[in-house]
């Protein structure tokens, strides 16, 4: 009934198009965000978007620079250093030939939560499958921000 009455109303059986924001830039505009971001790899979407404000005279949020990177493939991590990749081999190495029994496995982790400040990591940018390369490793140091640590585990059985 909706498309024979737009048909008689309009003359036409198409939706209109999506609402919502338009694209304030150019596809050529958001390649040149792309290439920002390669130039330096540890900046945030913060110094991003100044430097796009800057540059282009548009103004983007960093949400925005962070949602147009991630639609490029470029995606924010925190790199390992040097002594957590040699952490991690020795672990594989030793565990090679494991043959557990799962039902006896737990696996954890923990994250921590900044509740007001930056937490003082530094995330680079990579495309997912891309290799470490040598100028995304950083040593950093961290220090005290109020915050929550939470742990969580999972288990074959729950």
């Amino acid at each position: 009934m909706r498309v024979s009455k737009q048909w008689t109303d309009e003359g036409r059986t198409a939706r209109k198009s999506v609402s919502g924001p338009r694209n304030v830039t150019s596809a050529r505009e958001d390649r040149r965000l792309v290439r920002m971001a390669q130039t330096d790899r540890t900046a945030f979407s913060r110094q991003l978007a100044a430097q796009w404000s800057t540059a282009i005279g548009v103004s983007l949020c960093a949400s925005s620079i962070r949602r147009r990177l991630l639609q490029r493939g470029l995606s924010a991590r925190i790199p390992l250093t040097q002594n957590h990749r040699r952490l991690r081999l020795h672990w594989a190495n030793v565990h090679r030939s494991w043959r557990a029994d799962w039902q006896q496995v737990v696996f954890s982790d923990k994250s921590r939560f900044n509740l007001w400040h930056h937490d003082g990591r530094i995330r680079v940018r990579l495309y997912a499958g891309e290799r470490r390369i040598p100028e995304c490793i950083i040593e950093r140091h961290s220090g005290r921000t109020p915050g929550v640590m939470v742990w969580g585990a999972i288990a074959y059985h729950g």
